[in-house]
């Protein structure tokens, strides 16, 4: 066997690879023995239709074997002997098939590992992350939260019309150009007044109506409305309000504090509403800072990245998405598929680019990850799952994940060093 290889890009190479005819002979007599084996041919006992027959009937299912077996017995010890660092599949090309008495030739591009020449990974400056300010409060938000899920709901007096904040009970009808569509009928809907959930325009619609009142008007969909036939278009509502409810929500007090949660009074809860949110935002902080970081390094120590990897794990990100979407329409999803391709792209490559720098850095720094390191990490895992270290450890074996976790905790790691060693600048 002989290996010739061309460089073909900066992270990619060109394997060309011959079979000599001896070889080539060797894995026909094999496959054309197993199928002597097999073959029911008219006329002739099975294990005794003569070669030539099998040539006949199957010479062009045997070059196929013939092809898959000099690969799969040449093809490793190609490339154990090139020298080559390589990552991912290879890509075949096989060009023909193979021939009795001929020696054999193919083709298989392959990925390799980018030599990484780091440049800087210590003193990396990055800005102090920006946390967005809420508009509103966050703690009376929250408290105002467990007011409405304590809140009693009572049906309003009779003649109150309809305002902001009532829950409205109706019966309706719609139709586009005269004629019905999904989801244009209903009865006793509620509506919430003033939380803009409905269709856009229906909630002021309702407005100022009183129970047993109609109303009839013209209301525009939305171009995201769920029925195809419908979406973008005038429809017209027949509307009757059916009923008015309100809520009486409770006050906000020490009393109310002690309802909702194991505090004695309402500051306490405060307080402790105060404290979830410094760690809520401090931990916001510390992922951003850690994304900014990520950012840092990569672009201090740029390299070729193989476009195979990016293209396989953009995939792999498509496929765990549209997974969970399977409800949606085949169009739907096969227009969102498109968009996310594009859309996607630059975080697939980040986490190729990522995942490529993480050993160089972990190399250069001598930074560890032990047996007993996983074990710990697998050992909280399994108190999350109630299960024993053991088995845990054991169902990671056989599903193949320990190495994973072990990859997962040396990201971990490099990252904690590589924001440990940052600048961290204000803006």
């Amino acid at each position: 066997m002989s290996v010739q290889i061309e460089e073909t890009g900066p992270v990619e190479r060109k394997l060309r690879i011959e079979i000599p005819t001896a070889e080539v002979d060797a894995a026909f007599d094999q496959v054309y023995r197993g199928m002597k084996q097999a073959a029911r041919i008219p006329g002739f006992r099975k294990g005794k239709v003569p070669h030539s027959v099998v040539q006949r009937y199957f010479g062009e299912r045997a070059r196929g074997e013939v092809l898959e077996r000099v690969v799969q017995e040449s093809l490793g010890k190609a490339l154990d002997g090139s020298g080559l660092d390589v990552i991912g599949e290879p890509r075949i090309d096989p060009q023909s098939l193979p021939s009795e008495g001929e020696p054999y030739a193919y083709e298989a591009l392959v990925d390799i590992r980018p030599t990484i020449e780091l440049q800087k990974v210590r003193g990396l400056e990055v800005p102090e992350p920006e946390l967005p300010e809420p508009e509103q409060d966050p703690i009376e938000a929250h408290l105002e939260h467990l007011r409405l899920q304590q809140a009693q709901v009572l049906e309003e007096v009779e003649g109150v019309a309809a305002a902001r904040g009532h829950l409205a009970v109706i019966d309706y009808d719609a139709g586009v150009e005269g004629q019905p569509f999904e989801g244009g009928a209903g009865k006793e809907t509620v509506v919430e007044l003033g939380e803009g959930r409905a269709i856009p325009g229906l909630e002021d619609e309702l407005l100022g109506l009183t129970v047993g009142q109609t109303r009839d008007f013209d209301l525009q969909l939305p171009e995201s409305y769920p029925a195809e036939a419908a979406a973008g278009k005038t429809a017209r509502f027949s509307v009757k309000l059916v009923g008015l409810k309100r809520r009486e929500l409770p006050d906000l007090d020490d009393d109310f504090a002690k309802d909702v949660s194991d505090f004695a009074d309402l500051e306490e809860l405060r307080a402790s509403l105060r404290e979830r949110l410094g760690q809520s935002r401090g931990q916001e902080r510390e992922r951003r800072l850690r994304e900014a970081v990520i950012d840092a390094a990569l672009a201090a120590n740029p390299f070729p990245v193989p476009e195979t990897l990016v293209e396989r794990q953009l995939h792999s990100r498509i496929s765990r998405a549209a997974q969970q979407l399977q409800q949606l329409p085949e169009e739907q999803l096969r227009e969102l598929v498109g968009s996310w391709r594009e859309e996607w792209r630059p975080a697939a490559e980040r986490d190729v680019r990522m995942a490529l720098l993480v050993p160089a850095i972990q190399q250069a720094e001598g930074i560890e990850v032990s047996d007993e390191d996983v074990d710990e990490q697998i050992s909280e895992l399994a108190k999350e799952q109630d299960e024993s270290l053991a088995q845990l450890k054991r169902k990671y074996r056989e599903q193949g994940v320990l190495e994973s976790l072990r990859h997962g905790l040396v990201e971990r790691r490099v990252v904690d060093f590589l924001v440990a060693e940052a600048t961290v600048s204000n803006r």
